[in-house]
């Protein structure tokens, strides 16, 4: 049943301009004199002024009046010789001015608590609205039968979703293990592994470029345990029970994969993202208990501030299957999938292309466990010496169900630039027919690696690029003639087995607002500081975006988010066919950051502890000193949440030799600080019953069958030393924030201190946001306010962007992660590409 919208008061808008904050201009920064254009006289201007003091500094520190020229061109607070530069940087190569599609409110007014919904908008893509520009529930049916018939293996289980994740279909092959198909719990469980693969799909690729669940998988590089794999959400076992990934098991942190001495690559942990759930968890962590909360609106936002447009999407959850069909109602989604098997799909419509959504293709064995699909087998079974991940994530199982993903998709072919088409109309000639559904392919590369988007990269053994060994690899397979296996379950609680896909929404998702917070961010700042980061990302070269004639070169899309101390999302805007993904992850950063920099709010069980003490301390600036911990109220970005949680550190060492004989039940740091010191402190590799030089489940030879998985509670335990691994255990917390007694679960006036929680993101593109008390030095503000979180086209391209949009919100130098040293080894806080404009 659709809510009824309540009518609020709200002043009669003014005429809308763009907001020209005292002395700098927001709209085109290098115009100096206001006029529309960027000249020398611009230049000249900065120069006479400094002419007419000492020629070296001047502080603004008194209001711009309404003839003064914008002087303080980058917005530091200080006129300098490096304002009138910009201005001629900016004269060599051209800055447009912002769109007025985002304008803001009149200079000097005031919000007064109300949300403006008549001009901070949101819209559908052109494409989305032509009709059949979305999935039909026909055309749903028919993918699921060509996902059967490409292979003649019957035990697989293959899932449709559309571009917002809504599952709109699914099949169960015939041969799908019987314990599996009588058990609601276990069959959900399975059931979602295909869904994960398929969102993964959807969630990552845009009209521009596709994205495997390979390629995801190729940029994360996460560390993935067996214990996080071969576990359930709702395992009876509490030595099984877990967050079940879908990805290929190993300690990763390397770029290229398995190349020693190589840093960590994008999205570390990105497994761990989209679990968020309308049911939530209370203080205890566990589904199911009698503190669960429900939300009405994803991510808790204020309803009062989402756009019409947009009220169908925070309707909607990535949800488990159990959840979506009422038949198991602790199930949780298995987040995003790593292992290969998820193809998004793609529509011609009008001439164009338009991403509909993903399909994913999963085998779950008998237990529903990914360790099933990559033939996973424990070191200690091959002679101490473990699989490798190209081994576990090429493995036959794993190719057959992406060549099935990939077959299903290309109802009228593989489209791409002449060297990337493929010839498949024998495939297509065994299948039902699916017209107006394209595979598109194409080439990627991000820090000059070419990415895996189909099929794994050449190999001496096969020298062939990707697409055609998983090509090759399937024809070998499918038969003369193929045929459809197994059913379609309901994928709702109406039972209904396939439904319409719908569309993201773009522009303003969250409008502008006030903070409730005394003297936190207002709405006229938070819409000035996404306007900043929208142009910024306009001229800023996309890492994983192409453009539509699938060349290199085009410039990011993004998704912003202001949250402020409490987690209350102030705003989300996103760009023109931005990833999907971005959405959960832009929120959480901007709530991780405002978490964690804030002194009384951080739990002690979240702060850096590197040699694992409890001591905390000592504090060093220095590298005479090699420092254990950062001061309460420091600013960290996700960055340094990435840095401090991976494999090795830092990031590019490797562990001192494997001489140690593991003790399963205590922790990594209790058996030798050395290779204690290797690990990164938020790393779960530290804990219990992780090896960590193979991320597999520490096994005792006194045990029968050798196996030592520790129980659920070691893992999910609020105290232990590993963020990481907390949130894969706990979905959907900040850290271990006990969340602030203000917070309200929206649409209800109950209060929920956890309510304004979606996980923890592990890759870089955020801040803490800060304004500027009295005394307050020029680098940057001492009074924390909230978090700004930034996901789109690459993670260093992600910080470029948030670099421009906390122009005036940024931490004191004094405040930020990068002034310390940890372990030795200083703290990251933000870094750029060197040369992240578009070319040209």
């Amino acid at each position: 049943m659709k809510r009824k919208r309540s009518r609020r008061l709200r002043l009669e808008p003014l005429e809308n301009r763009h907001l020209l904050t005292g002395w700098h201009n927001l709209v085109l920064p290098p115009d100096v004199n206001g006029d529309g254009e960027v000249t020398p006289i611009d230049a000249l201007q900065v120069i006479n002024a400094l002419a007419r003091t000492d020629g070296t500094s001047i502080e603004l520190t008194t209001p711009a009046g309404p003839s003064d020229p914008f002087l303080d061109v980058d917005n530091n607070g200080f006129v300098t010789p490096i304002d009138a530069l910009k201005v001629l940087n900016a004269i060599i190569q051209p800055i447009e001015p912002l769109d007025a599609g985002i304008d803001l409110p009149e200079a000097g007014g005031e919000y007064m608590g109300l949300v403006d919904l008549e001009n901070f908008t949101a819209s559908l893509a052109p494409l989305d609205l032509l009709p059949g520009g979305l999935m039909e529930a026909a055309e749903v049916a028919v993918l699921l039968d060509r996902a059967s018939a490409a292979s003649p293996s019957r035990d697989g289980i293959i899932a449709v979703v559309d571009r917002a994740g809504r599952i709109l279909g699914v099949r169960v092959e015939a041969e799908v293990a019987a314990s599996l198909q009588a058990d609601p719990d276990k069959l959900a469980f399975a059931i979602d592994g295909a869904v994960a693969k398929a969102r993964t799909a959807a969630f990552f690729s845009s009209n521009s470029a596709p994205l495997t669940s390979r390629t995801v998988r190729f940029i994360s590089q996460s560390t993935v345990t067996q214990r996080e794999v071969e576990s359930a959400p709702v395992h009876a076992d509490p030595r099984f029970r877990g967050p079940g990934f879908v990805a290929p098991i190993g300690v990763g942190g390397q770029f290229p994969p398995e190349i020693p001495f190589t840093p960590q690559v994008d999205l570390l942990g990105i497994e761990r993202q989209s679990r968020d759930s309308r049911f939530h968890a209370g203080e205890d962590g566990v589904l199911g208990t009698a503190d669960d909360f429900e939300l009405n609106f994803r991510f808790n936002v204020d309803p009062a501030a989402i756009p019409p447009v947009a009220e169908d999407f925070f309707e909607v959850w990535p949800e488990s299957y159990g959840i979506v069909t009422e038949t198991s109602l602790t199930s949780r989604s298995r987040g995003i999938a790593t292992l290969p098997g998820g193809v998004p799909l793609y529509k011609r419509v009008d001439g164009e292309v338009n991403l509909v959504g993903g399909i994913g293709v999963f085998f779950p064995g008998e237990e529903g466990f990914a360790t099933y699909e990559q033939g996973f087998i424990h070191a200690d079974l091959l002679g101490g010496k473990a699989q490798t991940e190209a081994s576990r994530t090429n493995a036959d199982r794993v190719l057959e169900a992406e060549f099935i993903a990939l077959a299903a998709s290309a109802g009228e072919g593989i489209l791409g630039r002449p060297e990337f088409m493929r010839d498949v109309s024998d495939i297509n000639a065994k299948l039902p027919p699916l017209p107006n559904f394209v595979a598109l392919n194409g080439r990627i590369d991000l820090v000059g690696i070419t990415l895996e988007i189909y099929g794994p990269t050449p190999s001496r053994q096969f020298r062939v690029p990707g697409i055609d060994r998983l090509l090759s690899f399937g024809r070998a397979r499918i038969g003369n003639l193929p045929t459809p296996s197994g059913v379609d379950v309901p994928v709702n609680a109406g039972g209904d087995l396939h439904l319409d896909g719908m569309a993201v929404p773009q522009g303003w998702l969250v409008a502008p607002q006030d903070s409730p917070i005394a003297g936190g961010l207002s709405a006229a700042q938070v819409a000035e500081m996404v306007q900043a980061g929208v142009g910024q990302a306009k001229l800023t070269r996309a890492a994983i975006r192409l453009k539509p004639n699938l060349l290199p070169g085009a410039s990011t899309q993004m998704v912003f988010a202001v949250a402020d101390t409490h987690g209350n999302v102030l705003g989300v805007f996103r760009m023109p066919d931005a990833t999907v993904f971005s959405i959960d992850v832009a929120i959480a950063k901007a709530r991780n950051t405002a978490y964690y920099a804030d002194p009384a709010a951080l739990v002690v069980a979240d702060r850096v502890d590197f040699n694992d003490d409890g001591l905390f301390g000592p504090i060093s600036t220095s590298f005479q000193q090699p420092g254990d911990t950062l001061p309460v109220g420091t600013a960290l970005t996700n960055r340094t949440f990435r840095f401090l949680a991976g494999p090795r550190f830092p990031t590019g060492a490797e562990l001192p030799g494997n001489g140690l004989t593991l003790q399963g039940a205590t922790a990594i740091c209790d058996q030798s600080a050395t290779l204690c010191d290797h690990v990164g402190p938020f790393s779960g590799l530290r804990l219990p019953g992780i090896n960590p030089y193979t991320a597999e489940n520490v096994r005792d030879p006194n045990v029968p069958g050798g196996e030592l998985p520790l129980p659920f509670s070691v893992y999910a335990d609020p105290a232990h030393s590993s963020p990481l691994f907390f949130d894969a255990f706990v979905p959907s917390r900040n850290f271990r924030d006990p969340g602030d007694a203000a917070v309200i679960v929206q649409g209800t006036l109950g209060s929920q201190p956890l309510a304004n929680q979606n996980g923890v993101v592990f890759f870089p593109g955020s801040t803490p946001l800060y304004l500027r008390a009295p005394g307050d030095p020029p680098s940057g503000g001492t009074l924390l306010v909230g978090g700004l979180g930034v996901s789109g086209d690459g993670v260093d391209q992600d910080d470029v962007v948030t670099f421009a949009a906390q122009r005036g919100f940024e931490p004191a130098e004094a405040l930020r992660a990068d002034r310390f040293i940890v372990g030795g080894v200083r703290m990251p806080y933000q870094k750029f590409n060197r040369n992240p404009g578009l070319a040209g």
